[in-house]
């Protein structure tokens, strides 16, 4: 029996390089793992099936294989959703009353990367602290791998994308969305399949680049968080004369907005003017937004009459705080945006369409719409390889008691005209800096005070 890689385990799912760190013969015994917990720790009542989807890696189909047999020899049946985008995986869980999910995606990780993402009743997350330890634990020990009778089936489901899609149109009236020319780059990755039902719908103007599917990701990586995978797509722009350009990351559940200029809108910014249209329509709701995302956001919300709750870093800690806290839309500096009726799962295509109404309506340039809201200069994120991770954050905390400290997510100090975060990272010896400050200058004097604390170590 194969020995597991316990370090490709970590808060939110499971990612490795195929075939050295996840394998078929790993994926047949964390499939086995997923179906004991299953049974045994969450006591699903058999017999059931769980949904499974893989995307476009070459390495998919093989680990989709041992998965199947992994939870057929569970007893469990496994419903094949085929290529699917994350959010259309999400959708069929939650929307077809799957008690569990597995998806085989590594996200936008580089061509030799594969993993999976778990989840359980209505799309909810199985990460860190919700299951994900124990499914290791399972896995690590399953040299216990015995086939139980009956085995499982091998059942199959069609149509989620454009099911998935359909859903996320349905909340608004797309009639109202004026003929607008969008560039879009998903990258050769599963963005594209949720964008083809898209434009089936809405009366724009499409400019399709890198759309088949490929795992080799022959131009670039699908990562809209990085820069040089944009230069593509914001030529087109401005070449084309496009009014919007969109960038998907590789398995469809993240999204980059970049106006007509082919400039990056940001992510707080994105939240807020959704969160604004939403907030029309369900006055006084509750927007999440994380501790890292700029302060403009909270504004933004309070402006437009909500209430802004800040929620720790990560899809799974924010999916598991909006039913806690009734959130209505939340939004994550990594591009990530969940919506309340839709199970709090990522709903990138609703956002989309959101924001082609609000370009509709007001009739000015995307620029013009975002821009009026940037107002503070913001670092990127810095990591530190610290030893002693505690250590640091408490020292910060100490040298900055004079502010308004939150222990939400590592530590946040809030000044009038300031504010930094310092977290730690869950599977590597770092720190992560995220500061913001009323203009550049403090920005950067802030950012090499912080530094130099952190550095003191």
């Amino acid at each position: 029996m194969n020995k597991i890689n316990p370090d490709i385990f970590h808060a939110y799912d499971i990612r490795g390089v195929y075939p050295s760190e996840i394998n078929p013969e790993s994926a047949y015994q964390i499939a086995w793992a997923f179906g004991k917990y299953l049974k045994e720790d969450r006591k699903q009542a058999e017999p059931f099936a769980v949904a499974m989807g893989q995307d476009m890696r070459g390495s998919s189909p093989f680990l989709a294989r041992e998965v199947v047999r992994g939870l057929n020899d569970q007893g469990i049946d496994v419903v094949d959703l085929g290529r699917v985008p994350t959010p259309a995986f999400y959708h069929a869980v939650a929307f077809k009353d799957f008690p569990a999910g597995i998806m085989i995606t590594a996200s936008h990780n580089p061509k030799q990367y594969n993993g999976m993402k778990f989840c359980g009743p209505k799309a909810s997350p199985i990460g860190e602290g919700t299951g994900l330890e124990q499914i290791k634990e399972y896995a690590i020990s399953a040299e216990e791998a015995k086939p139980v009778s009956p085995r499982g089936r091998l059942l199959s489901l069609s149509g989620m994308t454009a099911a998935y899609v359909r859903q996320d149109l349905s909340y608004l009236n797309i009639g109202k969305i004026m003929k607008l020319k969008i560039a879009a780059d998903p990258g050769n990755a599963m963005g594209a399949l949720y964008l083809d039902e898209l434009f089936k719908s809405i009366p724009c103007e499409a400019i399709k680049m890198n759309w088949d599917l490929n795992g080799n990701m022959p131009i670039h990586e699908p990562n809209p968080v990085k820069f040089e995978t944009l230069q593509q797509l914001q030529a087109v722009i401005q070449n084309e004369k496009a009014d919007f350009g969109i960038a998907p990351d590789g398995d469809g559940d993240r999204l980059g907005f970049l106006d007509e200029q082919g400039v990056m809108i940001p992510a707080e910014i994105v939240t807020g003017l959704v969160a604004q249209q939403l907030l029309k329509k369900y006055p006084g709701s509750k927007i999440g937004y994380t501790v890292i995302m700029s302060r403009v956001t909270k504004e933004m919300v309070e402006a437009a009459g909500g209430v802004a709750v800040e929620t720790k870093v990560g899809h799974s800690f924010i999916k598991e705080a909006m039913p806690k806290y009734d959130i209505l839309f939340a939004g994550e500096f990594s591009m990530h945006y969940f919506f309340r009726e839709n199970y709090n799962f990522e709903s990138p295509v609703f956002v989309i369409a959101q924001l082609l109404l609000l370009r509709s309506e007001l009739g000015k340039p995307f620029s013009e719409i975002w821009r009026a809201h940037q107002k503070y200069a913001k670092s990127p994120e810095i990591n530190f390889e610290v030893a002693d991770k505690a250590g640091i954050m408490a020292k910060l905390e100490k040298k900055y008691a004079d502010g308004r400290v939150s222990k939400l997510d590592g530590v946040k100090v809030d000044y009038e005209d300031w504010w930094f975060n310092v977290r730690p990272s869950n599977t590597e010896p770092v720190l992560r800096l995220n500061l913001e400050a009323v203009d550049e200058a403090m920005m950067k004097q802030k950012v090499e005070e912080i530094s130099e604390v952190i550095k003191s170590q």
